[in-house]
Parts: structure tokens; C-alpha cells; sequence
């Protein structure tokens, strides 16, 4: 069985991933929010990736 954790700061969380869904269709804004959060971040390492492999490009390391 996996499960997702969830680190906090004075201890770790493990929910499977039916109790974490459960949990995000109880509170749908709470679900909103972390679905914006997390296409944020995903653009963001993207983006990062491309200037690191343009970088290389355009000083010769690849």
C-alpha cells in the first residue's frame, strides 16, 4: 500500500491516498488551493529546467 507524507513540524503524517482524498473532498477549497499551489510549482521547476539546459547550450557543456 503507498502512502503519501506529510511532514509538519514536530512530527510526519502517513495517509494512503483514499484518506488524503477523502479529507480534500471534504474541504474543496482547501482542494483549489493545493491544485493552483501545485501547478505553480510544477510551471516553476519547468521553466528553471529550461534556462539550466539553455545555459549549457550556450556555453558549450552539452
Amino acid at each position: 500500500m503507498d502512502y503519501v507524507e506529510i511532514r509538519l513540524p514536530k512530527c510526519k503524517v502517513y495517509l494512503t491516498h483514499a484518506e488524503v482524498g477523502e479529507l480534500l473532498k471534504n474541504d474543496i477549497r482547501l482542494f483549489e488551493l493545493g491544485l493552483r499551489r501545485g501547478k505553480g510549482i510544477h510551471r516553476h521547476q519547468i521553466q528553471k529546467q529550461r534556462e539550466q539546459e539553455k545555459w549549457r547550450r550556450e556555453k558549450g557543456l552539452e
